[in-house]
């Protein structure tokens, strides 16, 4: 598993998986405005941490690691069809 840093946010994307200290994370949006952006994640199932982080373009460069390789699919959603013996 390779680690890149993350300088330009240009190159966030909502398929890739990025590590923030220690725990992996999808990319979801921006949010703020121009003067004070911020960047959001969630974290991918199966972690410890459950909450969406935002980080700014400066905390992004430090702490964002790009897991090279690696890509998020959702989950499909599955129907279930439920049949009833007579």
């Amino acid at each position: 598993m390779e680690l890149n840093p993350v300088y330009d946010p240009k190159t966030l994307n909502q398929s890739k998986v990025y590590m923030i200290e220690g725990t992996r994370y999808k990319y979801l949006r921006i949010d703020g405005s121009r003067k004070n952006i911020k960047y959001v994640f969630s974290p991918l199932p199966n972690q410890r941490k459950t909450k969406e982080i935002s980080l700014n373009e400066t905390r992004l460069s430090i702490r964002c690691l790009e897991v090279q390789g690696v890509t998020y699919e959702p989950p499909k959603e599955q129907t279930v069809v439920q049949m009833g013996l007579l």
